[in-house]
């Protein structure tokens, strides 16, 4: 027997096979495009979506050699927030707006001056802030009425994969939790939150746990066999979680693809009293996870990449080597601190734990010696500079990491993770399976096809260590006084008003 995941994330859709022992038989990517209508908009096509993962799917399974018929159940994991509307038959009436996307900055102060920065964290477990899908469903009802009058259902994007597949509209709780509409301690969409914003919750998807039956394939559309199971999955980073068994207090995850993303467990819900760091329903029913997004990290280093890098590329095309790994080998030549620089990564805006939808890039420090081996160090620092601001504030609500397990394309850097590791003064650990997202959801797959009793344990069972990071006491101690500056950098710069007195300026 064998189950599948599909991948929607930010860039791209991947399907995997697994085995039940978690070794994945075979995969297929496709890469897709995002529109950006003007800088700090960014949607993507949802048929895009749909055809590509159709493609993922063929070929994946010819790859694998197995007759289909053998793939028992199939789960979605999905990047989160990203909303579409869509008609009746589940046909798009729009692009959908991603997560990244910021265009609701006006949305956001509606809604903190409608309903309150602490009634929405108490109830839902999140700020407000243009991420989440709730600001986008009301920039629709302000800016395109007509749509939002046509709209049978706003769909995340596991939701939109999960209907063409079998008709039905739904969610699972740990997407839900990401709407900023639903009640994280009730396991319900809020409404009175609804009502306050005049959101009409019918226009929403069914809730229900991850890793349940959803039902069998009605379309003809795929090469999977009509019997094949589709079982709710999770969002990505609470599969993530579960693909790294994130299953018991004191452990924690952070992955970093185009964002970084720090979940710890949680049996109970968890609220900052700072607001700074967020709590959600995790893939384990019953189970919640403290998380900190921040937005761009690997988004950082692929900008470099492409607007700065094109000698790395040339390098990397002409040996038949990543690009990434020739950047990562140039910045391990830059000393620590990057001969003087500093990058702060706030590239579309801040998100935890500062939750500045103004907040810009920084490159600090910039000088005529600069060499381009010192921007990419910068980036990598930067960005680790970031996660720690964050792993204090976990510490500081009584989440003592044991260890912090590192997931996502950023972790195939074995320098990027030693930087981890000096920077946080705690292990790292990579796992086998890079591909944890996926993996959690094939965990889930099989858990909702009977095939695995207990998601816990069989997280605990799947989830195997590759390789651990150690910290250097000495770079530890230098890292801390370059991120002291990093934060009271970015404190200084908000404490004076100067993001919005530049955004005031550039908006004119």
């Amino acid at each position: 027997m064998f189950v599948a995941a599909l991948d929607l994330g930010t860039t791209g859709c991947r399907t995997y096979i697994f085995d039940l022992t978690g070794a994945i038989i075979a995969s297929d990517y496709q890469e897709w495009q995002s529109f950006y209508p003007s800088p700090s908009f960014v949607e993507q096509d949802a048929d895009v979506w749909w055809e590509s993962i159709k493609k993922t799917i063929e070929i994946a399974i010819k790859k694998s050699g197995i007759d289909k018929t053998e793939i028992v159940s199939l789960s979605v994991t999905n990047q989160r927030e990203t909303i579409v509307p869509v008609d009746k038959e589940g046909n798009p009436l729009h692009n959908a707006l991603v997560w990244q996307d910021r265009r609701t900055i006006d949305q956001v102060e509606y809604i903190k001056n409608k309903i309150g920065i602490d009634k929405i964290y108490k109830t839902t477990g999140l700020t407000i802030d243009p991420y989440f899908s709730a600001t986008k469903i009301l920039w629709f009802k302000d800016k395109k009425p007509e749509i939002y009058q046509k709209a049978h259902k706003f769909l995340l994007v596991s939701d939109f994969i999960i209907y063409k597949l079998t008709g039905k509209f739904c969610t699972d709780y740990s997407n839900a939790s990401r709407t900023m509409l639903f009640d994280i301690k009730k396991l319900r969409y809020s409404d009175e939150i609804a009502a306050d914003l005049e959101i009409d919750l019918d226009k929403m998807p069914e809730t229900i746990e991850s890793g349940v039956e959803i039902g069998e394939i009605l379309t003809d559309d795929t090469l999977f066999d009509k019997k094949t199971l589709v079982v709710s999955g999770a969002g990505d980073q609470q599969a993530a979680a579960l693909g790294v068994g994130v299953v018991s207090p004191g452990e924690i995850k952070c992955t970093t693809g185009t964002g970084s993303f720090i979940l710890a467990y949680l049996a109970e819900p968890n609220f900052d009293p700072g607001k700074r760091v967020l709590c959600s329903c995790h893939a384990v029913p019953g189970t919640w996870v403290q998380e900190a997004s921040i937005f761009t990290t690997g988004a950082v280093l692929r900008w470099f990449r492409d607007q700065v890098g094109n000698a790395e590329c040339s390098i990397a095309e002409t040996k038949g080597q990543d690009p990434y790994d020739i950047i990562t080998t140039e910045a391990e030549k830059s000393p620590i601190g990057a001969n003087g620089l500093l990058l702060i990564p706030h590239f579309v805006g801040s998100g935890a734990p500062h939750w500045n939808p103004l907040a810009k890039g920084i490159i600090f420090g910039l000088a005529l010696g600069h060499e381009r081996k010192d921007l990419y160090r910068a980036v990598l620092e930067g960005v680790a500079f970031e996660i720690r601001k964050n792993i204090e504030v976990f510490k500081e609500l009584g989440i003592e990491p044991k260890e912090l397990m590192l997931t996502g394309g950023g972790s195939r850097s074995d320098f990027w993770n030693q930087i981890y590791a000096d920077v946080l003064g705690i292990t790292c650990v990579r796992n086998i399976i890079e591909e944890s997202a996926s993996l959690g959801a094939a965990i889930l797959a099989a858990s909702g096809a009977g095939i695995f009793s207990d998601i816990t344990k069989a997280a605990e069972n799947l989830c195997k260590v590759d390789k651990k990071w150690l910290p250097n006491n000495d770079r530890h101690i230098l890292y801390e006084k370059l991120y002291n500056f990093s934060y009271e950098m970015y404190e200084y710069i908000k404490s004076k008003n100067l993001y919005q007195k530049f955004n005031d300026i550039i908006l004119k």
